[in-house]
């Protein structure tokens, strides 16, 4: 491998509408995670930007920063991302966070309170404006549909991100979220699809990991 240094997000983030309740998505991190763990067997240095995952699923010997809402991941990752020669962006960021209300809410308020929303940052954006000569990053995205729907959609967001990677995989009905195997879909920047993989999370992550490499070597 020609590269030293990983940085990986992990997990969903969580927005706050009140002082207990929250936006948020099915995300348990675990696809994050074994790429963490696949890159650590490897022998990489990993920093782990984890959004409310579970201890159990974090794997041991990564330097792991404890986020909760997207901003805070955006505030970790920029902050990081400098050390870092290939940053993989798997966490699942909600896309939109409501508008704060004062106290909590309550069943016996006149009322019934309305939820709005605002968009949250694109953090993928941030990292590819702000990123040093020689980096590669990587995006993920999570998407519904069919699998024909799926790759569609998923040449059509590589080709608007302009990472230099996007890897995807079909969420709902059981598919991509909690479930210990994964199928991703790699596409370039230009939407074109270039590799397909399936298999255990770790599995996956470690094939996503050698195409960062041949990535870096170019």
């Amino acid at each position: 491998m020609t590269f030293t240094k990983v940085l990986v997000s992990a997990g969903g983030t969580r927005e706050p509408w009140d002082e207990v309740r929250f936006l948020g998505n099915r995300s348990t991190g675990r696809q994050g995670c074994e790429i963490a763990r696949a890159a650590v067997q490897a022998g990489f240095e990993v920093t782990l930007v984890a959004a409310n995952v579970e201890a159990a699923l974090l794997p041991p010997d990564v330097t792991v920063k404890s986020v909760e809402t997207a901003v805070e991941m955006l505030e970790v990752m920029q902050e990081m991302a400098p050390h870092a020669d290939v940053i993989i962006m798997c966490a699942a960021v909600a896309d939109f966070r409501p508008k704060p209300v004062a106290g909590k809410l309550s069943r016996h308020d006149n009322q019934i309170p309305t939820l709005e929303l605002e968009r949250t940052p694109d953090i993928l954006q941030h990292l590819l404006a702000e990123r040093r000569p020689g980096q590669v990053i990587i995006g993920f995205g999570a998407l519904t549909g069919t699998e024909a729907e799926v790759r569609a959609k998923g040449a059509a967001k590589a080709r608007h991100k302009q990472a230099d990677l996007l890897a995807v995989n079909q969420v709902g009905a059981g598919k991509g979220f909690a479930t210990p195997t994964n199928t991703l879909f790699f596409f370039d920047r230009d939407g074109q699809e270039i590799a397909v993989t399936s298999g255990t999370k770790f599995a996956v992550g470690q094939y996503l990991l050698q195409l960062a490499d041949k990535i870096s070597q170019n």
